[in-house]
């Protein structure tokens, strides 16, 4: 049977560009051990990544690339081109081991094998070691699977092996010509059912809102605070909306988890609210000292925990959505605040009350209707015509929280594991990300940007710690961390009343 891609994969594959590479790199940092070697960790990732069936499967086009692409397994699947070796140039600390980062993320991944390479990496200071993996969003089901794959290569003891771990079964072999035309009919047809229905399903959404708006229906969400005003305002245009070239740049930083617990207990809110407070505080500074700080907030596409979720840790279920940083307020309490506010009216205002629309038409179900020759010319056109730099700003970059890890500590290849950072794909005319993965008791944060754009990124990831610093400082002092805000018991309030 013919395994098609699913729309957001073959998106991503599709948006791919040599300015706009869309693969991520992950990297685990490993501390000093006469028991590591290049052998060693290649032969700990040959013998557990393979095990997962996208890891063996490459990517088949459709006759005239008039479908999404299919997978197939390879049946003679040998790890070894996938397995890479790499030594950081002695004396560069952090720097030497970010710059060979940010060289692997500019670097295509080979589309006739699968979609996978693996780095093994020594010569880092004070004798450690870090195991680098680059994979295609495609693989993994998106960049959040990146904790799912390091489930597969980390153990909780340092004796503990991973035999344990079954073997995926794959797609299939390569599909023939005559099976790949006729999925292609079949996907065709397919598509115009889908485009009906998923018409037939926004009209009903849309003449409901009409009516409530004719009757001045207030609905649920309409009840929520409203966002505060250093939080609206036009997109501003700024330096992270400048063209991309095929280069990155990465920057890495930890946070510790009590000091982030210090900012919840005094303030009220959530692990991430602090996290986002801590990266306004840095993109401020670092907007100040480069002139380039707007009148307007920022925009960034942030993932969320739903309304119900743990807020103790970065592990719940994610909802994506687009939020304002407000960078133009100097006082980081206001900041924090206002954050609060607008993230717990963005999550409950998307809960159960969401529009039908929204919940019909998602991303995934129209990408399947648009042929990847389509999405490749249209790609041309809008890129040859500059309308990248043309159109209405909508976003600065993207700040993703991945789905956390188990308590550590973590070992691979029997040795502790003291750091994980992954570094995602820019977006064209959104040149900032900045990923964060919860680890136990710290929170790890990878900054990437562009070099020909944006300069000193290691200023913004060791400003986000140092912001963590100037929060802890205002909950030691300011009256207003005695107690949790309003929007907090608030929320606390509607979990309640479900």
């Amino acid at each position: 049977m013919v395994e098609r891609l699913t729309g957001i994969d073959a998106l991503a594959l599709g948006m791919g560009s040599s300015t706009m590479p869309t693969h991520v790199v992950s990297v685990a940092i490993l501390e000093a051990s006469d028991n590591l070697s290049h052998r060693r960790l290649q032969e700990l990732v040959a013998s557990s990544l393979p095990r997962m069936g996208r890891f063996r499967s490459r990517v088949v086009n459709k006759p005239w690339n008039c479908g999404q692409p299919v997978w197939a397994e390879d049946e003679d699947f040998d790890p070894g081109p996938h397995l890479h070796r790499a030594s950081v140039e002695s004396g560069s600390g952090r720097r030497g081991l970010t710059d060979l980062v940010a060289e692997l993320t500019g670097r295509p991944l080979d589309r006739r094998r699968p979609l996978w390479e693996a780095w093994t990496i020594d010569n880092l200071d004070h004798g450690r070691w870090a195991l680098a993996l680059k994979m295609s969003p495609a693989i993994i089901g998106g960049v959040a699977g990146v904790s799912t794959v390091w489930r597969r290569l980390l153990d909780v003891s340092a004796h503990e092996g991973r035999s344990d771990v079954g073997r995926e079964p794959g797609p299939g072999s390569r599909p023939s010509t005559r099976a790949l035309v006729v999925d292609t009919v079949q996907e065709l047809i397919g598509n115009q059912i889908t485009g009906t229905l998923l018409f037939a399903g926004a009209v009903p959404a849309v003449l409901r809102a009409g009516i409530r708006l004719l009757r001045g229906t207030v609905r649920p969400e309409q009840l929520l605070p409203r966002t505060p005003s250093s939080m609206r305002g036009p997109v501003p245009r700024t330096i992270f909306n400048k063209a991309l070239s095929g280069r990155r740049t990465t920057a890495f930083a930890a946070i510790p988890l009590p000091h982030i617990a210090i900012v919840t207990r005094a303030f009220g809110g959530s692990v991430e609210n602090v996290v986002l407070a801590a990266c306004t505080l840095s993109l401020r500074s670092w907007l100040i000292r480069y002139s380039e700080l707007p009148r307007h907030p920022l925009s960034l596409q942030i993932s969320l925990p739903s309304a119900d979720a743990d807020s103790a840790s970065l592990t719940a279920d994610y909802r994506s959505g687009c939020l304002r940083f407000p960078v133009q307020l100097d006082d980081p309490v206001l900041v924090l605040t206002d954050l609060h506010t607008a993230t717990e009216q963005l999550k409950l205002a998307g809960g159960d009350h969401a529009d039908g629309i929204a919940r019909v038409t998602d991303l995934a179900t129209v990408a399947c209707l648009l042929p990847p020759n389509l999405v490749h010319a249209g790609k041309r056109i809008y890129a040859g015509l500059g309308l990248t730099q043309r159109g209405e700003r909508t976003s600065h970059g993207v700040v993703a929280a991945l789905p956390g890890l188990p308590a550590p500590p973590h070992y691979c290849g029997g040795v502790k594991v003291v750091g994980i950072h992954t570094v995602a794909p820019l977006s064209e005319s959104a040149g900032l990300n900045i990923t964060l993965c919860s680890r136990g008791d710290c929170v790890d944060i990878s900054v990437s940007v562009c070099p020909d754009t944006i300069t000193s990124v290691e200023e913004i990831a060791s400003g986000i710690v140092e912001s963590i610093g100037i929060l802890v400082a205002a909950a030691d002092h300011s009256p207003r961390g005695m107690s949790p805000s309003v929007v907090t018991e608030m929320s606390s309030h509607a979990k309640a009343r479900r």
